[in-house]
């Protein structure tokens, strides 16, 4: 799994627009789209187990959660890329598979972030406070 967070000075429908456009482009599909939330899917579960660990992995089954909140000056973004259907690659290509599978979900990261308008900030996860419906993190190990 991939995760990041980042602010746009764009307003959230927007996100939601140019996000949608840009991932159908690359043959993205729509599985739930409304006000404060985004889920589309890419790639077959079908195909990554033909394929196996020979398949492109941008190509790879994903499912591409974004997770928005609008604000003063813009919208909070989180996004989340994991797989989708085939174990994190493990099962549909071994160890190969499952390598593929994370690079891809770091390729995707990074066009999902490319594709959110606005002047944007990416913000570190580990200060950021958790997406929604998530738990916080653990507070750090005493030192010593």
């Amino acid at each position: 799994m991939a995760l990041t967070q980042l602010h746009s000075t764009a307003p959230e429908d927007q996100i939601r627009a140019q996000v949608t456009a840009s991932l159908a482009q690359r043959g993205a599909t729509v599985e739930s789209d409304g006000p404060g939330s985004l889920v589309m899917n890419i790639g077959s579960v079908g195909m990554a187990y033909l394929a196996g660990g020979l398949r492109n992995r941008m190509k790879m089954p994903m499912r591409i959660s974004l997770a928005l909140t609008a604000g003063p000056g813009g919208s909070a973004v989180s996004i989340e890329i994991k797989s989708r259907g085939s174990g994190g690659g493990l099962a549909s290509g071994g160890l190969l598979g499952a390598s593929k599978q994370k690079k891809a979900e770091a390729e995707w990261l990074q066009v999902v972030t490319d594709a959110v308008p606005g002047n944007v900030v990416i913000v570190p996860v580990d200060t950021a406070p958790p997406p929604p419906g998530m738990p916080p993190p653990p507070p750090p190990p005493p030192p010593g």
